[in-house]
């Protein structure tokens, strides 16, 4: 007789629970930096200095054609050939989705610094600004109310991104997934457990991010008629 596997499910909760919570920790911290270097690196990309502006743009496009399942490879084989040393698969993975949400960040820092009119600079010059104090006091605030649905939105997509992750061997929570799908199989091949597992981890990522794309809905709504 064919077992649905849930009672699997149940008996495996806590693992599953500290694979999910290793995929929330990396999506938390790669948007928290990405948030701080996507803002610096986007002003940096308004610069009219070919030496900076330029390889910035080489590195965007990198981020954006490339998949992040390259650059996991790229970075976990390169660094361990590099310098000779065993990598941590977690900050490797931190890194890749660190820059590949900066890029995105900057990209629209940049886009939305260069769209604003030149009387906010002039007037910003006029009433005696420095530069720091202008992008701090005038132009990042507006920047940081109009980019707020993308950030929210590009939560959800790292969080769904980063299930690549245990290609690398990463413990997450599609890693945990398989790991006891496979020991059941081996134990009951007549059991269903890959397909409810699967559906489990559906309803999870479902839960997790559902909110989230509701949250970066309302808030494109508030945008929009500021």
């Amino acid at each position: 007789m064919q077992n649905s596997g849930i009672d699997y499910i149940i008996k495996a909760f806590p693992m599953l629970m500290d694979g999910y919570a290793i995929t929330i920790k990396i999506s938390i911290i790669a948007l928290i930096l990405s948030i701080f270097l996507g803002f610096i690196i986007g002003v940096m990309m308004t610069s009219k200095n070919k030496l900076i502006n330029v390889p910035l743009k080489i590195l965007l496009e990198a981020f954006r054609l490339i998949h992040p399942l390259i650059w996991l490879f790229v970075f976990f084989f390169g660094v361990s050939y590099i310098f000779n040393i065993q990598t941590d698969n977690i900050v490797i993975s931190i890194v890749v989705f660190t820059l590949w949400g900066t890029f995105e960040i900057a990209d629209l820092v940049r886009s939305y610094l260069q769209s604003l009119p030149k009387s906010q600079y002039e007037s910003s010059a006029a009433l005696g600004l420095t530069k720091i104090q202008m992008y701090i006091y005038v132009l990042l605030p507006q920047i940081i109310i109009r980019i707020t649905p993308s950030i929210v939105n590009l939560a959800t997509r790292l969080i769904k991104t980063t299930t690549l992750v245990f290609l690398i061997g990463v413990p997450e929570v599609l890693k945990v997934s398989q790991n006891i799908i496979q020991v059941v199989y081996n134990s009951n091949p007549n059991s269903y457990i890959s397909l409810t597992m699967y559906l489990f981890l559906l309803v999870i990522y479902f839960i997790t991010c559902y909110p989230l794309s509701l949250l970066s809905k309302y808030l494109e709504k508030k945008v929009s008629v500021l």
